[in-house]
């Protein structure tokens, strides 16, 4: 009898631990709980105000970044930055960031920061020196942006600017629609986050509503997680912009020399 009750009395045990356990492994109490999506409104606009606060460096075109009583940090070019300040020790700095390869024109005369290696550097010594573009060729994995890859051009009409996508804008719909289509979900959140009301309404007219609604869980995952858990995504992070126009550049000129051979 004693047994029975016993064995009665595991059993309801057993179920009320089992019960408990499931419960609190689905409650996760140690785990913050992440909001649900807020629509891609929403979304978009919390993202641009997150990179606004955080991309200071974006905010002038030159000059005084930040001032602190200890620090200063002032823009000399887009990728060309001087930070400057005093230790508690006393002990003053003065020293130069670069965040990437740019070349400039100014006054007739180019100007610019290249990252290389020393192999790089003596190998160009020996390439084609009638032009910048010949010199600069011996560089095995050159990573311009698009302003500087257009300065190297030698005819005029290939110089484009920073603002050349917008030629898209004037492309046929067939021709349009394919730049989204060869773009991923992804990078084309982080471009909209970046790239102001223009690109967003060239989006909303040449995309369908199931690319839409993929973009749309990117922007909420780049929100709340930095974009790590989406399955559709390759984990471009928000402040991976670069990554992103480069991309942009890439499609865009696939596309346009498909258009040009019609």
């Amino acid at each position: 009898m004693s047994e029975g009750r016993n064995k009665g009395k595991g059993s309801f045990w057993s179920r009320f631990l089992f019960w408990k356990r499931k419960n609190s492994e689905q409650d996760l109490p140690g785990e913050p709980t992440v909001r649900e999506s807020r629509g891609y409104t929403w979304e978009l606009k919390d993202l641009r105000e997150k990179v606004d606060r955080f991309f200071l460096t974006r905010k002038k075109q030159s000059g005084t970044i930040f001032e602190s009583t200890t620090l200063k940090l002032t823009k000399n070019n887009r990728h060309l930055f001087r930070l400057e300040g005093k230790e508690k020790s006393g002990r003053e700095y003065s020293i130069l960031f670069v965040t990437g390869n740019y070349l400039n024109e100014l006054n007739g005369k180019v100007n610019g920061v290249v990252f290389l290696g020393e192999a790089d550097l003596n190998r160009i010594l020996s390439s084609d020196q009638k032009s910048l573009k010949g010199i600069l060729s011996g560089i095995q994995t050159p990573d311009w942006d698009e302003e500087s890859w257009s300065l190297l051009q030698e005819e005029p009409e290939l110089r484009k600017s920073s603002d050349s996508w917008k030629e898209v804008l004037a492309w046929e719909p067939i021709w349009s629609q394919q730049v989204i289509i060869h773009l991923r979900p992804n990078v084309l959140a982080v471009l909209l986050v970046f790239m102001g009301k223009e690109f967003e309404d060239f989006f909303r007219k040449n995309s369908a509503v199931r690319v839409q609604e993929m973009v749309s869980k990117e922007l909420y995952f780049l929100n709340v997680s930095g974009n790590r858990d989406f399955p559709h995504s390759e984990n471009l992070s928000l402040y991976e912009f670069d990554s992103a126009k480069r991309e942009l550049e890439s499609v865009l000129n696939r596309i346009r020399s498909k258009r040009e051979k019609i």
